[in-house]
């Protein structure tokens, strides 16, 4: 009797831990699906913002397209109306030639200089009408460049999107402003308080991102430190949060050169204490947010500044 009883009760805590567990596993199926879909609202307000700045190019090369429209057509008034001039004065010069001698000669001598100068209008007007077909060409050539540093930025983002994606919620961040890729960190993800030494997790957050920066040859990189407003009480060699900031951001850079695959020449290290602010520094979270190391990745736009001048 007592082995029946010990038998019904062992499959009664089975049943119960399988139960427990299928509850967990459907728990964890659940966050999973919660985090994939913060991933995926994220993915679509980067590609709104997308849209809208290739949006306000578009509009921008529009309007130059427009008034370079407008150009050509009063240059071809201006040339139709001095083909009309030309065409008078060659009347008039023939009828001339039928008056005396002497009025006809020095009619003649007035009628070609006024053909010299015609003719050299003339030369003007096609010079003109080459320079615009000139710079509808550099038009085309900007927009195509515009579309290839909007399209080359969006590989970019993803590339360190998804290298960094495990670090996701850990105070990093990766947005496109200006025409640039910011890669922002917060302190607490790289640095002990008050310190500028690396901690391993944020080592591995660097190395990650210098392994697709090596395969961005074109793209420079800019690190900047950034602090809070609280006064750096250190002793040492660091006066003040801007020594701080500085030598933050040279731990970073020296991690990125360790990379034998990333050339020093394109890496910069900039301190900027705590004098540029992402919110203001009036709750221990604003000051959180400010204490931050910025990895600023900007295309190269030589090609794109020569057009422009």
């Amino acid at each position: 009797m007592k082995l029946k009883y010990l038998f019904i009760f062992s499959i009664t805590i089975f049943q119960s831990c399988v139960s427990i567990k299928k509850f967990k596993d459907l728990d964890a199926d659940y966050l999973s699906a919660n985090q994939q879909l913060e991933i995926n609202k994220q993915e679509l307000s980067d590609l709104k913002l997308l849209s809208t700045e290739l949006n306000q190019n578009l509009l921008s090369l529009s309007k130059r397209a427009s008034s370079l429209e407008v150009d050509t057509i009063n240059l071809g008034k201006a040339y139709r109306k001095k083909v009309r001039a030309y065409n008078d004065l060659s009347e008039s010069y023939e009828l001339l030639i039928k008056n005396n001698s002497n009025t006809m000669a020095k009619q003649a001598e007035e009628n070609r200089a006024l053909m010299e100068r015609l003719g050299q209008m003339d030369i003007d007007l096609q010079e003109r009408a080459r320079s615009i077909k000139s710079r509808e060409e550099e038009m085309l050539q900007l927009r195509q460049l515009l579309k290839e540093k909007d399209y080359n930025l969006s590989r970019l983002k993803s590339s360190v999107a998804d290298a960094l994606l495990g670090f996701k919620g850990e105070g990093l961040t990766v947005e496109e402003r200006e025409g640039k890729l910011y890669v922002s960190l917060e302190n607490s993800l790289l640095f002990p308080s008050g310190s500028w030494k690396v901690n391993e997790n944020g080592k591995k957050a660097i190395v990650e991102l210098a392994k697709v920066l090596v395969q961005q040859s074109d793209i420079q990189i800019t690190v900047e430190g950034h602090t809070d407003n609280v006064p750096y009480m250190g002793t040492g060699l660091i006066k003040d949060n801007w020594d701080l900031s500085v030598m933050r951001a040279t731990a970073i850079v020296r991690i990125l050169a360790n990379n034998k695959g990333l050339k020093v020449n394109r890496i910069t290290a900039a301190g900027k204490g705590s004098h540029s602010p992402l919110v203001e520094n009036n709750s221990s979270e604003n000051r959180a947010v400010n204490r931050r190391t910025e990895i600023i990745l900007s295309p190269n736009m030589d090609k794109l500044m020569e057009l422009l001048d």
